[in-house]
């Protein structure tokens, strides 16, 4: 986790104004005073807290050059429009709209691979607080369905083996990400000549599911199995005898198709200006 300000790192003189600013970008919507008291510090609102408060807040809005950089509406505390723009939780999901409905498939393919090539790991890294676990898990969530729509947009050009390399990472990243997409990459890999790594694969899933969940595969990854041990070919796109499996479509944002809620309009407003072109009112 870094927090640069005209290229350097900013040294932190108080942990408490750190701790407010990453809060803040956890909470896109905005927080109530209250909600940042008890979430932050455990504290009820009183006179005490109430001024720790304040003076947190004061020497943040200093570090990040302004009372502008923290705004107050109808009692939510928000980060200025500014600072989440300089934020690469912003740039994600910046390109993660631009790979939205309505492109051609090398535009969404280009917005994608900016999109992934922000997230470096997971949000905060480390940094062990409760109230980072929401943001996290969304962040890496919408990681993980960019590059299962990337997998689907490659597998549709015929590159198979980017394909094959971003479901890997998906699954990688989120190995709970659903049994279909380990059958599917189960099928890229004997596409492209790696049955053993197939088999491989498999064998890995077992494992992972007897692990982790005291499970074992569906009966159809099991079917599937045998058939690439057996030789079978089955991705009818690289010339074998059908394609057992239906790519689905990812919405590489939030399950409801948005980004998280609070950087919304900010998002939707500046792609909408973007993609009209310059000098253009969007």
């Amino acid at each position: 986790m870094h927090v640069r300000l005209d290229g350097r790192e900013v040294q932190w003189r108080a942990r408490a104004a750190l701790d407010l600013l990453l809060y803040l970008l956890s909470h896109p919507e905005g927080c109530t005073r209250r909600q940042l008291l008890d979430g932050l510090w455990a504290a009820d609102v009183n006179p005490r807290s109430n001024t720790h408060f304040r003076v947190t807040l004061h020497r943040l809005r200093a570090t990040l050059g302004g009372s502008g950089s923290v705004t107050e509406r109808s009692g939510r505390f928000h980060l200025s429009a500014d600072l989440w723009r300089a934020s690469d939780i912003y740039r994600l999901y910046a390109a993660l709209e631009s790979a939205g409905p309505g492109h051609d498939p090398a535009a969404k393919i280009a917005a994608l691979e900016s999109a992934v090539e922000v997230y470096h790991g997971d949000y905060l890294a480390g940094y062990d607080a409760e109230w980072t676990e929401e943001a996290r898990e969304q962040h890496r969530a919408a990681y993980v369905r960019a590059h299962l729509e990337l997998s689907r947009l490659y597998c549709a050009a015929r590159e198979c083996g980017r394909s094959v390399r971003a479901l890997s990472e998906a699954l990688r990243t989120d190995p709970y990400a659903g049994e279909t997409h380990h059958q599917r990459l189960m099928i890229c890999l004997s596409a492209v000549g790696e049955a053993s790594e197939a088999t491989d694969h498999y064998r890995r899933f077992v494992r992972f599911l007897r692990d982790e969940l005291s499970d074992e595969p569906l009966p159809g990854t099991q079917r599937l199995a045998r058939r690439i041990h057996a030789g079978e070919h089955l991705c009818e796109r690289a010339g074998g005898l059908r394609a057992p499996l239906v790519w689905p479509w990812f919405s590489p944002l939030v399950p409801e198709g948005h980004g998280p809620a609070g950087l919304r309009a900010l998002l939707q407003a500046d792609v909408s200006s973007i993609q009209a072109g310059p000098g253009v009112q969007a």
